[in-house]
Formats: C-alpha cells, sequence, structure tokens
C-alpha cells in the first residue's frame, strides 16, 4: 500500500525508483542503476541488485519485477475491503506491478530474518514495461547472469506462464485529397473513408488459438466541412508462430493497399517489430523448481501460455529463459483493479520456496 501511493508512470519512476534503493540500502544491499532512461527519454533507469549465495553449486536465479504503471495511475488513495486491496476507484491501483516489486522485497527481508540458505539472486526492477517492453531492451546485459529467472507479473498465483508471443506493432498513413465538404465534395479524396473500408474487411480480434490483431488509434482530419486529406492508423498483430505473425501483418497491409487502389488514395505502410514469442520447456530446471515449490505453497500448479507480452520476452531474447509468475493482481489496468492479500502472501511464499527448492535440488544431485 506505501508503494501505490508513490507515483510511477512510465517513464515517470524516479520517485519510487529512490524509495526502493533507499529499502535495499537498508537491508545491506547496493544497487545500481543503468543507463535505460536516457535512451527512453524517462527519469529513471533499470535498478539492479545483487545477493550473495550462502550456498555454492546452486543455480544463479534471476527475479524481476517492473515499477511502472498506467494511467490513471497518479495519487492512487489504496483501500482494503475484506481482505483485498483497491483504490479508491478514481485511478488504477498499481497491482501491476508494485505487488511484484512489493513480494520480492518481502522475500529479500524474509531471506535475511530466517537465515535461510540460498544460491546467488540477481534482483532486477524494470522501467516502462507498459509502453512496449522499453526499460528492458535497455538493460546492461554483462549484469544478467542467472541462469534463469522468474518475471513476478501474472495474475493467478497458480499459473505458471511459460509461453508469450510475438508482437508486431503497424503504424499506416493513409493520402488522399482535400476537398471542401459542402462545395466541392467530390474533389476529395476521403482518408478516414478509405481506412474505414480497410478496417472493415480486415480480420481483426482473436484469428486463432496462437494469434490476435487490433486496430487501435486512428487519427485524422482537421475540420467537419474539409475532406480529410490523410489519417493515421496505428494497431498490432501477435502470434506465438512468426509464419502466423508475418501472414498476419500481410493481411493488414494489403487491405490497406487495397482500400487505398479503389478510391485513388495513397498508403504508407510501417511495421515496427515489439518483442519475440518464448517458450520454457515444461523440463526446464525454472519449471520444475517453480512446479515444486508451487505445490509445497499448497498450490495446484496449471501450465499457460498468454497472449500478452512482458520483460520475460526481452530476457528469453538474451538467453536468459525466464518464467512468468503470478501474485494475485486481478482487473489490472482498470479502476476495478484488485488483489488479496492471502494471494499476495501465497505469491511472496511461492518465490520463497523456488529459492529453497533451487537449494534442495542441488544437494539430491
Amino acid at each position: 500500500m506505501k508503494y501505490v501511493k508513490v507515483d510511477s508512470l512510465s517513464k515517470k519512476e524516479a520517485k519510487f525508483m529512490k524509495l526502493i534503493r533507499k529499502e535495499l540500502s537498508v537491508m545491506g544491499l547496493r544497487s545500481v542503476e543503468d543507463k535505460a532512461g536516457s535512451h527512453i527519454g524517462g527519469n529513471s533507469g533499470n535498478l539492479y541488485a545483487f545477493i550473495k549465495g550462502s550456498v555454492k553449486g546452486v543455480p544463479r536465479i534471476l527475479l524481476n519485477a517492473h515499477v511502472d504503471t498506467v494511467m490513471p495511475g497518479e495519487n492512487i488513495k489504496p483501500r482494503i475491503r475484506k481482505g483485498k486491496i483497491f483504490s479508491d476507484g478514481t485511478t488504477i491501483l498499481g497491482a501491476d506491478n508494485k505487488a511484484g516489486v512489493a513480494v520480492i522485497m518481502e522475500v529479500i527481508k524474509t531471506l535475511n530474518e530466517r537465515k535461510i540458505k540460498h544460491g546467488d539472486l540477481d534482483i532486477l526492477f524494470t522501467v516502462a514495461e507498459e509502453i512496449g517492453l522499453t526499460g528492458s531492451k535497455f538493460i546492461n546485459r554483462k549484469f544478467l547472469k542467472a541462469d534463469f529467472g522468474y518475471v513476478l507479473d501474472g495474475g493467478d498465483v497458480h499459473k505458471l506462464i511459460n509461453k508469450a508471443p510475438s508482437q508486431d506493432s503497424i503504424e499506416v498513413k493513409i493520402t488522399g485529397r482535400a476537398a471542401h465538404a459542402g462545395v466541392h465534395p467530390e474533389k476529395g479524396i476521403n482518408a478516414i473513408k478509405v481506412a474505414s473500408l480497410a478496417i472493415s474487411r480486415m480480420k481483426l480480434g482473436r484469428i486463432d488459438r496462437e494469434t490476435t490483431a487490433n486496430i487501435g488509434r486512428i487519427h485524422g482530419g482537421v475540420a467537419t466541412n474539409i475532406v480529410p486529406e490523410t489519417v493515421v492508423i496505428k494497431g498490432e498483430a501477435r502470434s506465438h508462430k512468426i509464419s502466423k505473425l508475418k501472414r498476419q501483418v500481410g493481411h493488414m497491409k494489403n487491405e490497406f493497399k487495397k482500400a487505398c487502389s479503389k478510391y485513388g488514395a495513397r498508403s504508407v505502410f510501417q511495421v515496427i517489430p515489439s518483442y519475440r514469442a518464448f517458450e520454457i520447456p515444461v523440463d526446464h530446471a525454472a519449471m520444475l523448481l517453480a512446479k515444486r515449490a508451487a505445490q509445497d505453497t499448497g498450490i495446484k500448479p496449471q501450465i499457460l501460455a498468454t497472449g500478452g507480452g512482458s520483460d520475460a520476452n526481452i530476457f528469453s531474447s538474451f538467453g536468459l529463459p525466464c518464467l512468468i509468475i503470478g501474485v494475485g493482481a486481478d482487473n489490472v489496468h482498470t479502476k476495478k483493479e484488485n488483489i488479496a492479500a492471502n494471494d499476495m502472501e501465497k505469491g511472496a511464499q511461492l518465490v520463497l520456496n523456488i529459492i529453497k527448492e533451487s537449494v534442495n535440488c542441488s544437494k539430491k544431485r
């Protein structure tokens, strides 16, 4: 609740990072901030802390959570109702992903308080995740020494997310011809009408079980009495298979091209790769540890794919496989966002048990 009261919108995370650095320092940990902020136009970089293990021969584990939140995420006032934490209804809560941050910080404190044996741990708090995983794209890779990791950015505690899709963003500019809408409308080419035709013929939403597509933003026109000359459309496509992603993006491009051809307009179609898919095998060490830890926590684990992207996509592209685990956040990105205190506790226990199991499994070998 203390964390969500500190504003940390994407690219404006400095105040919250200062609080985290102070708390890490109180626990005897030195933290390092990278230069991601300067690359993305933000006021803070990603924050790293390193915990020396008390046991050798144990996998080095990364724990990650992003610190930025979406709008409306300023002046959040958390409230507790029947064991759940909500905002006051005028903002999001920010459990996505301050809950992940809180769990990591609680685990670090518990390791010290209970003198629990563990291997080396890398802690990474990332910025600007909510605006396209932007902060993690500029992490200092020399700091990523872990064998594998866990991204605490899921929902239900019992869900282990081992698969996420690739995403391409698209931006299309359609150029028609301006004209007076009341005097000479026949001399104009309405760019918005062209865009509307293309979008109406486009496959959008759920394409198949592995692929989705969306048109999210349209901007164009200057006045109601002028036939709009230009319109800019922004959208995206996602798929767990790159061949399907390319096919969907090609389809979207083709519909814009055909609509422009029909009305004599022109289009410029740009594709911006956002991130690439990953999949953690069910027999991977990260998965096996998580399943054992879930059972130790009294959780029946469910292995699932997700349709969303996270910093795990970026880490995996760098050769650091990461599983996504949840700590209970619900209805994220809405004013109804909430989290149950019991789920946060289970999430923290799950992470703690993963660390314990990494030692136990190493001993058995």
